[in-house]
């Protein structure tokens, strides 16, 4: 029989408003490993009891910033052999969750994983994603894991996002949409040469060669299939793991290019121009003057490498 344990955040959008219900459910459940970390030590700590114990499939009871924090932390717990996770979908955004599904939230969904994991059949529909690492090479950080970051303009959406939409009640998909529209309506209207459009001094390296110097208006990666919304601002990425977008400082014609950019179908005039920019890469490694955001969170800015050797198994019950 599969072990299986849960790793809820009490802070996350639909568990703060859901109550403790779940929390005294999972506790009385026999067998079932649940823990509520409030620290990245807590977290650690208790990821090794799990890998102790023989856990092979977690929970995360949580949106896109408690998924990075497990992933970032499973090494340490449980080395090479990572196990599986389920993602209960609770969060204000959750990206993740919409790529490689999840069993949905709350007690229902809590059922039905302890009843896939005692008839053994958590692994019998399972999403295999490469997971995307960043490293600061000067050793000033610790690496950090998760699916989905974004330097310049997505910066100061998400600031914009936690700043003001969020507090509205604009939560999941409709929060990424406003962010995004604000930050591009604010670059349109303010189009000069000191304003959003003027962009960041990025250096980015793509596999080991150099990209076009210059400044960047928006960059992102990832190692996610699909995002929410339709949205998939990717082309030519073939099979690699990472893929990323850049777009240079004041790109041409951006409210023209946006339709076929949020689709990933560049017009020939865009590529034409050079501004419109995207591929696939095992290594990226980037030099950025302004902080960048991962699965929600803000990191420090400098020297980082992006990389995509490990893979993770997501399940949902059958």
């Amino acid at each position: 029989m599969s072990r299986l344990g849960l790793i809820r955040n009490p802070k996350s959008q639909r568990n703060k408003q859901g109550g403790g219900d779940t929390r005294a459910q999972a506790a009385a459940l026999l067998g079932f490993y649940f823990a509520e970390p409030a620290t990245p030590a807590e977290l650690r700590d208790t990821l090794a009891d799990f890998a102790h114990d023989g856990v092979d499939t977690i929970c995360v009871d949580g949106g896109d910033g408690t998924v990075r924090d497990v992933l970032t932390a499973l090494p340490g717990a449980f080395g090479d052999r990572p196990p599986r996770l389920a993602i209960m979908a609770s969060g204000k955004t959750n990206l993740i969750a919409a790529d490689v599904g999840t069993p949905g939230h709350g007690l229902k969904a809590l059922e039905r994983l302890v009843g896939a994991a005692q008839a053994n059949r958590l692994g019998d529909n399972v999403t295999r994603r490469p997971i995307l690492s960043i490293t600061w090479p000067d050793g000033e950080h610790e690496p950090v894991r998760g699916m989905f970051m974004g330097g310049g303009a997505f910066t100061r959406g998400t600031e914009l996002a936690n700043s003001h939409i969020h507090r509205a009640g604009f939560t999941q998909g409709p929060a990424v949409a406003i962010a995004m529209a604000g930050v591009l309506g604010r670059a349109l209207i303010g189009n000069d040469q000191h304003g959003w459009l003027a962009g960041e001094a990025m250096g980015i390296t793509i596999d080991g060669h150099r990209a076009q110097d210059g400044n960047r208006f928006l960059f992102l990666a990832t190692t996610l299939e699909r995002l929410i919304l339709g949205l998939w601002p990717f082309w030519d990425h073939g099979a690699a793991p990472l893929r990323y977008l850049d777009i240079a400082a004041n790109p041409p014609r951006l409210l023209r290019a946006l339709p076929a950019l949020v689709k990933g179908k560049p017009r020939p005039w865009m590529l034409d121009s050079g501004a419109y920019r995207s591929g696939g890469a095992q290594v990226l490694d980037l030099a950025l003057p302004r902080p960048f955001i991962m699965d929600g969170e803000t990191y420090p800015a400098g020297r980082i490498r992006l990389s995509a050797e490990d893979v993770v198994d997501f399940v949902i019950p059958s």
